[in-house]
C-alpha cells in the first residue's frame, strides 16, 4: 500500500520534470532583474526596467500554467543562493541594502500580468498556420515549416499589436536572408573544393633522384627519368 502511494501520476511528473528544466533561465531572470534594482536604487522605476518580452514570452510559452510554480521555486532558490554566498542575512543586508529577498519575484510577477500582458500568452493563436505559411512562402511541406512558424512565434512577442502583413513581411524577410546564407555557404564550399583540388595537383611522389612529380599521368623529368611509380610498373611488365 505504502509503495503504491507513493507513486505519482504521469502528468505531476511530467510536470516537475518541466519546472526544473527552466528554473536555472527563471534564476537568471530574477538575478538580473535584482541588479537593475539595486544599480538604480535611488529612482528605481519599475516600468522602465522591465525583463525582456520574448525571453519570458519563450518561457510562459513552455510553461503555461506551471509558469508561477516555477517563479515561486526560481525565487526561494535566488533567495537562498544569495543568503548562501553573503553567509548571514545581516551580510545579505549590508551587500542589497533595502532591497528584500522577495522583490525581484515580485517585480517579475506584476510586469508579465500588468506590463508585458503575457499572462496565458500561450493561449494566443498564431496570425498564420502552417498551411498559410506553406502558400504563402512557396515552401515544401517538410520540417522547414516549423523554422518559419518559429520565427513567426517569436515575432508575434515582439510586435504584439502587429498585424497579418506585417507578419508575412517579417517571413519574407527571413526567409530572404535564410537563402542568401546557403548562397555564400555554397560558394564558399566551391572555393574550398577548388583549393583542395589544386593542393591535390602539387602533391607528388618523389622519384628515384629525390625529385617530385604531380600525380597522374606518365610524368617525365627533364632529365628523362619517369615518375619512380612508373618506373617500377615499366620495369615490373618487362620482368613478367
Amino acid at each position: 500500500m505504502i509503495k503504491e502511494a507513493l507513486k505519482l501520476p504521469t502528468r505531476d511528473i511530467m510536470a516537475v520534470a518541466l519546472i526544473l528544466r527552466h528554473v536555472d533561465e527563471m534564476v537568471e531572470i530574477l538575478s538580473e532583474m535584482r541588479s537593475k534594482i539595486i544599480e538604480n536604487s535611488d529612482n528605481y522605476d519599475a516600468k522602465r526596467y522591465l525583463p525582456c518580452r520574448l525571453r519570458s514570452g519563450m518561457i510562459m510559452r513552455s510553461l503555461k500554467d506551471h509558469w508561477v510554480t516555477c517563479l515561486l521555486t526560481a525565487a526561494v532558490w535566488e533567495a537562498r543562493s544569495l543568503e548562501r554566498l553573503h553567509g548571514t542575512l545581516d551580510n545579505f543586508k549590508h551587500v542589497f541594502g533595502t532591497v528584500p529577498p522577495e522583490q525581484p519575484s515580485r517585480e517579475f510577477y506584476r510586469a508579465v500580468v500588468e506590463d508585458l500582458n503575457l499572462d496565458e500568452i500561450w493561449r494566443v493563436r498564431p496570425l498564420l498556420d502552417g498551411k498559410a505559411i506553406i502558400k504563402e512562402l512557396d515552401l515544401p511541406k517538410g520540417p522547414l515549416v516549423g523554422v518559419y512558424l518559429d520565427d513567426q512565434t517569436r515575432w508575434m512577442l515582439l510586435n504584439p499589436t502587429g498585424t497579418k502583413e506585417d507578419c508575412v513581411a517579417h517571413l519574407h524577410e527571413r526567409k530572404r536572408a535564410r537563402e542568401q546564407e546557403i548562397c555564400a555557404e555554397t560558394a564558399q564550399g566551391k572555393d574550398n573544393m577548388v583549393v583542395d583540388d589544386q593542393n591535390e595537383l602539387t602533391v607528388g611522389i618523389a622519384n628515384s633522384e629525390g625529385h617530385s612529380s604531380p600525380i597522374g599521368g606518365d610524368a617525365v623529368w627533364s632529365n628523362g627519368t619517369k615518375h619512380l611509380s612508373k618506373k617500377i610498373r615499366a620495369e615490373n611488365s618487362i620482368n613478367l
